[in-house]
């Protein structure tokens, strides 16, 4: 798998969640404009633990820059002009977009 710091200071493109809060995923798009995807998600399909620290989203065609991330112990953080998002998952994959 990629490593997931070199995903700072992307653009963030997307940021999804699904109702039943079992999946998530962003989308970023890199310097040299590759676009990826970082999933997380319960390997036993169970609820993800998301805590948001701080949200700040408004009407822009972007989200801005994924400016940190990290991953402690299955503990996924995120940090950028959006806020700060932490997830609790058994599963994270980078999957490069073509």
């Amino acid at each position: 798998m990629m490593d997931v710091r070199a995903l700072e200071e992307s653009r963030v493109l997307s940021i999804t969640v699904d109702q039943a809060h079992r999946y998530f995923e962003i989308v970023v798009r890199l310097d040299d404009g590759t676009k990826n995807k970082l999933m997380a998600w319960n390997a036993d399909g169970t609820e993800l633990a998301i805590r948001l620290g701080a949200l700040y989203v408004q009407n822009y065609s972007g989200l801005g820059e994924l400016e940190g991330i990290n991953i402690v112990d299955n503990v996924l953080f995120l940090e950028g002009d959006f806020g700060d998002i932490t997830i609790q998952a058994t599963s994270i994959s980078i999957e490069k977009l073509v």
